[in-house]
């Protein structure tokens, strides 16, 4: 992921075979899962990042809407461009226990109260704070449920192209979850675990968030663990930062970072 020059789709599509292809964007991650001439769009990007999104979709060369919109969890970097497939029809789906989240009922989002004191000490704080309001980062993102597909914590398969299989990963908020891309070996993780972000020093090792951006601290870091620690995956296709290939034979190891 390149933060220094101009976003363009060559540098920042993944091919991770089988059909899937993860994008990173200046500020978060969305991916597409393609069956045939039908796709699935998982997590939406800020509202800032329609032109990337578009532009994204365009060299995956997919074409019109997406079959199905999946959401990892509410947060304004993962469902900024939200409503316009809402508005289109299209079915999105999510956990239920994050509708709370995405309606507006509750509320699990770092804030000013969080960022500002930190923008003001450090230098990545500040240019990711500037980063989030120049793309809608301080918009309303909630929707209403009445146009939202929840699923249930025992649901194996959602019904979309790709037949993506979502492993809860709460702790980030109540109902984040990830997903396992059908038998592909392709695990989209969200923001249970990443491998990068704007106010991480540490760049393409598994890591989790600061801790800000938690909900519940210490039980993301325990889903993290458990999340790693799982031999159902061979490739970690995270919320932030790149995707990574779990070494043959080995697991992958969270990464301890200060920011």
């Amino acid at each position: 992921m390149t933060m220094t020059r101009r976003w363009t789709p060559a540098d920042n599509l993944h091919d991770l075979g089988s059909g899937t292809t993860l994008v990173t964007g200046t500020g978060a991650n969305w991916a597409v899962v393609r069956n045939g001439d039908d796709y699935t769009l998982i997590d939406c990007g800020y509202p800032g990042d329609t032109g990337m999104l578009d532009a994204s979709l365009e060299a995956i060369g997919v074409k019109g809407l997406p079959a199905a919109v999946v959401i990892t969890h509410a947060h304004g970097d993962h469902i900024g461009n939200l409503p316009r497939y809402l508005a289109a029809g299209v079915p999105v789906h999510l956990a239920a226990a994050e509708i709370p989240n995405i309606t507006g009922a509750r509320r699990e989002q770092i804030g000013p109260k969080q960022s500002i004191p930190r923008a003001l000490r450090s230098w990545r704080w500040a240019k990711w704070s500037i980063h989030a309001i120049r793309v809608g980062g301080l918009k309303d993102h909630t929707v209403p449920a009445e146009g939202l597909t929840p699923f249930s914590t025992d649901t194996e398969v959602l019904d979309v192209p790709g037949a993506l299989r979502p492993v809860m990963s709460t702790g980030h908020t109540s109902g984040h979850a990830s997903y396992l891309v059908g038998d592909t070996g392709v695990l989209l993780s969200g923001d249970a675990v990443v491998t990068a972000h704007m106010v991480s020093p540490v760049k393409d090792f598994p890591q989790l968030l600061a801790d800000p951006y938690h909900a519940d601290v210490r039980h993301a870091h325990r889903t993290a663990e458990i999340l790693l620690d799982w031999d159902s995956f061979d490739v970690l296709a995270p919320g932030h930062g790149d995707p990574i290939r779990v070494p043959e034979g080995g697991r992958l190891a969270l990464t301890p970072v200060s920011c």
